[in-house]
């Protein structure tokens, strides 16, 4: 084995006394940086063999170290020779400790000496550590660092304190000694652990937790564990591939990069179940069937018509999000003039809302509520308010109405099985969580293929409080956050770093026939399209499909508890945006829409709230006569500076009022203008579900109506 174990000169002896990093970014002490300007990271590395050349090594043995010696931006987080030394035997020791198990783990190294690592491992170790876009640690905000490595991973980020209670940072549980060491090239983190490219699948991972023992020990007996360890389509063989005159500007577009699976768990801690009573899968189980009755019910826990595969699918999805994704609401700045700060494009007091349909086939919400008033002490001793914490199936109405003296332990009667069912459930902030070894040991938020969330409360679906209280409101969902490929690939938030823009401004990815399940091409002319978020678009969440030639598609739509509702789509119209023939479950819905014309024009007869009487609601029942609606005053109109209600180039279409049965429904879109010209395309931003209940109620104001 290499000896590199001492640190012996005055740049090491520097290097100890940088040790303090603040975990808030206003509080970052600039003294303590150490800038070396005129090198790049590679040559920097090389300059200082006494730290890293174990590092160097695996990197040459990778080939990476060419590429931090080249003209680009990076972020490498560099291990000491400590670092890998230490990481070399621990690998090494699981594995030999392992042999002769029923389990053997494969950690990909089963020798301590640097010189018997595999090409391959070097090529994993190297990539773990290197961002293809530069982050200083005051760009490093949330749960996560902002950008994927070059093995396509998040790292995770959490904070403590050292023993003189100086703030300290952790990227993957190791802990940053050096940082913001600017180069021409990027910048270099020194960190005193090797970042563990760890291959759990989720789970693994949710094994690993001893914490989440019940919740483990369902997810395996209802096999649901089978149904999350999918990583990457390899098949996949798109990737290489460039789509012609497929823009909005009629200029090539690149394929997906890959078709990654991707997983979300939510899980209630063991603490969470006993304070239910719930001490074993008996106990859950028992318990189930009381949330979940059903006339059919099966003894297999493998069976869709089991209380307990209920209850356990109803917490994952088939999206990868992380905390900071899990509402749509926490972008900072990108690579390549790829910007988006979603923040500015909404209303302080709006609420933050996601919906994702679950493996139960049944829909979740993820909310924050920023419109609420409301704070208290959670179990955990903290005070903490509603409107900076993220919850699973809000109740705005049950929160505003009827708050109980414990705002943070809310439930509902249901009325078909008489149970308390909870809502407004927190999800623990997976920051805390890091930090708090005690209550959370070997706690890991990110797994190979997925995300783990922590919950404070039993989350339990119901049609009756979900119907009732949870989705009784406009269920508006980005056409982005419906395609799971476009968050497990990480098109949706694109970070930039590998310049796939559009002439004229953002960045975006061709949808290919088949990529998801989701989607469906009707017609070889339909070139599917989509724009990531950037801060100089108009529409909702900053982002848009756009789909040129003869488009004709459908997506699928999530379920949503049985009933009646107005179906709508949102349009910003041009001249080139053609006409719609909108249809829902193959049915048509109504007269083609012609998106060519704005909002002020007669057939649809928009005009500015200032310029009226009543603001506004005379106009808005004579555009709801034709069959469109304003734009909501909950988020902003760049060229308006203002809600987009202002905006009289968008509009929502009203498509049609129909009962869904709460089993799978499709929204399709054709181009039946007769005479396309060559630059016509569709703009396509999100839809509603509105239930027709909700929109009879008179007491509902009027800016929640227009929300």
């Amino acid at each position: 084995m290499k000896k590199n174990t001492s640190l012996r000169n005055g740049f090491i002896a520097l290097m100890v006394s940088c040790l303090v990093l603040s975990a808030c970014k206003e509080d970052i002490d600039t003294s303590n940086r150490y800038t070396f300007m005129g090198e790049t990271i590679g040559s920097f590395l090389e300059k200082h063999e006494d730290l890293y050349s174990d590092y160097n090594y695996i990197l040459n043995r990778s080939g990476m170290m060419s590429l931090l010696k080249a003209y680009g931006s990076y972020t490498c987080f560099a291990p000491t020779n400590e670092a890998v030394e230490r990481y070399l035997f621990q690998q090494d020791s699981i594995y030999r400790a392992s042999l002769g198990t029923p389990k053997v783990v494969w950690t990909g190294i089963t020798s301590p000496v640097l010189e018997d690592l595999s090409d391959s491992m070097c090529t994993v170790i190297s990539n773990t550590h290197i961002l293809a876009q530069a982050f200083l640690t005051t760009e490093m905000e949330g749960d996560v660092v902002p950008a994927m490595n070059l093995n396509d991973r998040f790292l995770t980020m959490s904070f403590g304190v050292d023993e003189d209670l100086h703030s300290i940072m952790y990227i993957n549980g190791a802990r940053l000694t050096v940082y913001d060491q600017e180069q021409e090239n990027g910048v270099i983190h020194t960190v005193a652990d090797v970042l563990n490219p760890s291959t759990n699948t989720l789970p693994t991972q949710i094994a690993d937790m001893p914490f989440l023992s019940i919740f483990s020990d369902a997810l395996v007996r209802t096999r649901l564990d089978d149904d999350l360890q999918l990583y990457k389509d390899d098949s996949y063989t798109d990737a290489d591939k460039i789509a012609r005159n497929a823009d909005m500007s009629n200029n090539p577009v690149p394929y997906p990069p890959s078709r990654y699976y991707g997983y979300t768990a939510f899980c209630e801690t063991d603490s969470v179940f006993h304070a239910n009573g719930i001490w074993n899968i008996d106990d859950l189980y028992a318990k189930c069937k009381l949330w979940y009755p059903d006339p059919n019910e099966s003894p297999d826990f493998t069976s869709e018509h089991n209380a307990l595969w209920k209850f356990m699918a109803y917490h994952l999805l088939d999206w990868h999000l992380l905390y900071t994704r899990l509402v749509f609401y926490n972008l900072s700045g990108r690579a390549n003039g790829v910007s988006f700060k979603s923040e500015n494009h909404f209303s302080k007091y709006s609420d933050r809302f996601e919906y994702y349909e679950t493996k139960l086939g049944t829909m979740v919400k993820i909310m924050i509520p920023r419109s609420a008033d409301i704070s208290g002490i959670t179990p955990d001793g903290k005070m903490r308010e509603y409107r900076n914490t993220i919850f699973l199936n809000y109740s705005k109405e049950i929160s505003r109405n009827s708050v109980p003296a414990d705002p943070w332990n809310v439930t509902v009667p249901s009325k078909s099985t008489g149970q308390q069912i909870p809502v407004n459930v927190r999800i623990l902030d997976p920051t805390e969580c890091l930090a708090d070894t005690v209550h959370y040991p070997k706690f890991l938020q990110e797994a190979l293929n997925g995300s783990i969330h922590l919950l404070d409360n039993l989350l339990i679906y119901d049609d009756d409080v979900m119907a009732g209280y949870v989705l009784n409101n406009i269920i508006r969902i980005d056409w982005s956050a419906v395609i799971p490929e476009l968050t497990n690939n990480h098109l949706r938030w694109y970070d930039g770093t590998a310049g796939y823009q559009f002439a004229g401004g953002g960045s975006g990815f061709f949808i290919p026939d088949g990529y998801s399940k989701h989607v469906r091409i009707y017609s070889d002319e339909c070139k599917l399209s989509y724009y990531m978020p950037n801060d100089g678009w108009d529409e909702y969440e900053g982002d848009l499909l756009t789909c040129r030639g003869q488009y004709d598609f459908a997506y699928r739509l999530p379920r949503v508890p049985p009933g009646t509702y107005e179906i709508r789509v949102s349009s910003i119209n041009e001249p080139e945006r053609g006409v719609v023939q909108y249809y829902v479950d193959g049915e048509v819905t109504g007269i083609p829409k012609d998106n060519r014309i704005y909002a002020t024009n007669p057939r649809i007869g928009y005009i500015p709230d200032a310029q009226t009487d009543d603001n506004g609601v005379a106009n808005d029942k004579e555009m709801k006569n034709r069959g469109y609606l304003k734009l909501p005053i909950s988020y902003w109109s760049v060229r308006e500076g203002g809600a987009a209600r202002k905006y009289d180039h968008g509009v929502r279409i009203v498509l049609t009022t129909k009962y869904l049965s709460g089993e799978t429904h499709w929204l399709r879109m054709k181009n039946v203008n007769d005479n396309p010209t060559a630059n016509e395309y569709l703009n396509h931003d999100y839809f509603e579900l509105v239930p027709v209940s909700w929109l009879r109620r008179e007491d509902i104001s009027l800016d929640e109506k227009r929300q």
